[in-house]
């Protein structure tokens, strides 16, 4: 009876509730894919690039960003020849091409910022990593190596991490815990590691170093905002929200003029009299 029972009974039972579990399992695992495929961006680079300069309707926020980028790199670059000329004995000399660096990283990164924060749609945990990786990588590499240029090591690794650290956070939040600790983790590097590149390489042609390094991050600063794109407008209803072109270009003003206090007046290691 028992055996009857085990055999007879109970295994075809349990083959029942396998075989339906193992055929719920698999609808849901293609179900994901498809629902995955149908995420993915259908275009690749260059059909991207293509569709970005022939329907700029479709991408209104993305060239109002290009356009307050333009205006405030504009802006600054004038203010900074009035002051530079006009202030003569203001220590400026012997930084030309380290505030033009400057002027650059600081405008493409509060652009990127802005693009990011411009979106109200949800965002998963995936993309928000990769927002707060990217900004926190790059906006404290990018300082970190311009102040550990005119400062030394010292100082900018400080500036670095902490320009590095908060601007992930701030991009990676919004995900959540998930997005604010790796653009901490991110920043982190990134600003430690800006200062070691200008330490190898303050005597050995950094400047000749510095357009390509500045190109690729501005590159990547741009395409962060294509991925942005991609994944949470494109094919769905988001709200936009963007931040008017006084308050993005009051914040890359009051950076600026931060920053080049801390370049002129700020510790000085021996490193950077090299």
């Amino acid at each position: 009876m028992v055996y009857y029972i085990e055999n007879g009974i109970i295994s075809p039972i349990f083959s029942l509730v396998f075989a339906i579990v193992f055929k719920t399992r698999r609808e849901v695992n293609i179900n994901m894919k498809q629902e995955n495929c149908q995420n993915c961006s259908s275009m690749d680079v260059t059909t991207r690039l293509k569709d970005f300069f022939l329907d700029r309707a479709k991408y209104d926020l993305e060239w109002q960003m290009l356009r307050y980028m333009g205006m405030t790199l504009f802006l600054l670059l004038i203010i900074g020849v009035l002051v530079y000329y006009g202030f003569a004995n203001f220590s400026l000399f012997r930084y030309n091409w380290w505030l033009i660096y400057l002027l650059i990283t600081i405008v493409v990164v509060i652009g990127s910022v802005w693009h990011v924060k411009a979106h109200q749609g949800k965002v998963n945990s995936m993309l928000g990593m990769m927002i707060g990786m990217t900004m926190g990588m790059q906006a404290g590499m990018m300082i970190g190596v311009i102040i550990g240029s005119t400062n030394g090591m010292f100082m900018g690794g400080v500036i670095g991490v902490i320009f590095g650290v908060s601007i992930g956070a701030y991009t990676g939040n919004c995900c959540g815990l998930m997005g604010i600790l790796n653009g901490m983790l991110m920043g982190t590097m990134g600003g430690t590691m800006g200062p070691m590149i200008a330490l190898m390489m303050k005597v050995d042609h950094i400047l000749w170093f510095m357009p390509l390094f500045t190109f690729i991050n501005v590159i990547i600063l741009l395409g962060l905002n294509f991925l942005v794109y991609e994944e949470l407008v494109e094919g769905k209803e988001v709200v936009k929200k963007p931040a008017d072109f006084f308050t993005f270009f009051t914040l890359c003003l009051v950076l600026m003029v931060f920053l080049v206090l801390i370049i002129v007046y700020g510790y000085q290691s021996a490193f950077a009299a090299l």
